[in-house]
């Protein structure tokens, strides 16, 4: 009776202990956070979409900007709004096609603007065979002169991003751009700014 005893109290000092340690470790999703991207790596990857729009552009129109009407045209659902036109190039950095790296998405905004063309450029990290984060948002100017584009490329902005991502809906596919976004260029000095109209996040680009 008093090995009984003994045993059963062994196993319920046994199961507080391990419910004290479950209870006081961190959950692996808050150790985790949320993905980010320095700002060399953004800009590296930003580099390499640089590179492959113009080498689209070249192919398609011998260097003219206005081959960029010949992209499809994406429309958003359930909306009134004018078709999208985007520039993507996927698996960045990939170990394995589709499975991670990062996908660099840039929506035209303005055909053409006073600083040329404006684009809002997005990163969307991968995982898992699917999108897993936008972990990076921010202008992109490019102009042609002399017969060769120039580029400006804007900073990013942590609280705008934040702003941005804390209003994506989590019942829906993650993709930039999403259905609901409305980037617009809004007045700013010296340069341009690009602002996001339902969150109010505005990120800015130097001429």
């Amino acid at each position: 009776m008093m090995r009984r005893c003994r045993l059963v109290l062994s196993v319920l000092c046994v199961s507080l202990l391990l419910g004290a340690c479950a209870t006081r470790a961190p959950r692996p999703e808050t150790t985790a956070g949320t993905p980010t991207l320095t700002d060399p790596q953004a800009r590296q990857l930003v580099h390499t979409w640089q590179q492959q729009l113009a080498d689209y552009l070249a192919r398609t129109g011998d260097g003219d900007p206005a081959a960029l009407a010949q992209l499809p045209a994406q429309r958003a659902t359930g909306t009134l709004r004018p078709a999208r036109i985007s520039f993507g190039v996927l698996d960045l950095d990939a170990r394995i096609a589709e499975a991670d790296g990062y996908d660099v998405q840039g929506l035209l905004l303005a055909t053409p603007h006073a600083q040329g063309y404006v684009f809002m450029v997005g990163i969307m990290q991968r995982g898992g065979y699917r999108p897993q984060a936008l972990v990076d948002l921010r202008p992109v100017t490019m102009q042609l002169q002399g017969g060769h584009l120039s580029w400006a490329v804007g900073d990013s902005d942590t609280q705008a991003l934040a702003r941005y991502r804390a209003a994506i809906d989590p019942t829906v596919p993650l993709r930039f751009p999403a259905d609901k976004d409305h980037f617009e260029l809004v007045p700013c000095a010296p340069g341009l700014c690009v602002a996001e109209q339902l969150t109010q996040a505005r990120w800015a680009v130097a001429p």
